[in-house]
């Protein structure tokens, strides 16, 4: 018997570099490894910061890396 096991991937709070706010990305790999950008699985380079807590209550997740890893 063949099974698949999924990709792994993280979510990072990204903030918005010309307004206030931000949105939760999608990366591949198992966790942050401190990089300064990445791609994010909705195809966005972006880039990458440690988020405070407020920036994970707050920033929306995104639609495009969302529905991506849901199509796998």
């Amino acid at each position: 018997m063949h099974t698949e096991q999924a990709q792994r991937h993280f979510w990072l709070p990204i903030p918005n570099e010309n307004v206030p706010g931000g949105v939760r990305h999608a990366f591949r790999g198992a966790r942050w490894e401190g990089l300064v950008s990445a791609e994010a699985v909705c195809g966005q380079l972006v880039a990458m910061a440690q988020p405070s807590e407020l920036d994970w209550i707050y920033f929306p997740t995104c639609a495009e890396c969302n529905s991506r890893l849901k199509g796998e």
